[in-house]
């Protein structure tokens, strides 16, 4: 996911550990409305002291400071994961803040089952794999079907174990 769109406005996502984050910047206008053109508006700082109020209730994993090339050059800036927005969204009183919140429990709830579904075909797939190698070295006779039937196996495990691995940060 490279951008979210709230409000018929685009916001940037950017990746973090894995996980898709929104800047600081990025969460005033989901919470507050359009920046405009300015390096900072009026509502980064608004939710700059959200944060800094409720900082205690906030994890490593829900918000960090990247180095982000900017338009002043690289500098360090507060990112958020959609959890750590949501926590925002909960403690700011907009009616834009509630259709965050709501847009965003979506998009985790969304992002959760892929990765339940990921899992699932994971573990089906594994256990395929062992069965067979079981059965092919139990008989002889299976060991050639066996031998046809490994690669794609095992390429499939590589391929699931791959895409679950992002995800399960957000659980």
């Amino acid at each position: 996911m490279d951008k979210l769109i709230f409000d018929g406005i685009e916001l940037k996502v950017v990746d973090h550990g894995g996980q898709p984050c929104l800047t600081l910047a990025e969460v005033a206008i989901a919470l507050y409305g359009k920046g405009g053109d300015e390096t900072a508006t009026p509502f980064d700082s608004r939710v700059r002291d959200l944060y800094r109020r409720h900082a205690d209730e906030f994890t490593s994993t829900m918000t960090a400071l990247v180095k982000m090339r900017t338009r002043g050059g690289e500098q360090e800036v507060r990112v958020f994961s959609l959890r750590g927005a949501h926590l925002l969204g909960m403690f700011a009183r907009t009616e834009r803040a509630k259709r965050f919140r709501r847009q965003v429990l979506d998009i985790l709830d969304n992002e959760v089952g892929a990765a339940r579904t990921l899992t699932a075909e994971f573990h089906q797939t594994l256990l395929e794999y062992s069965g067979k190698k079981a059965v092919a070295s139990l008989c002889g006779r299976g060991l050639r079907q066996w031998q046809s039937q490994k690669q794609p196996l095992e390429a499939r495990i590589e391929s699931l174990s791959e895409q679950i691995q992002p995800s399960l940060l957000l659980n």
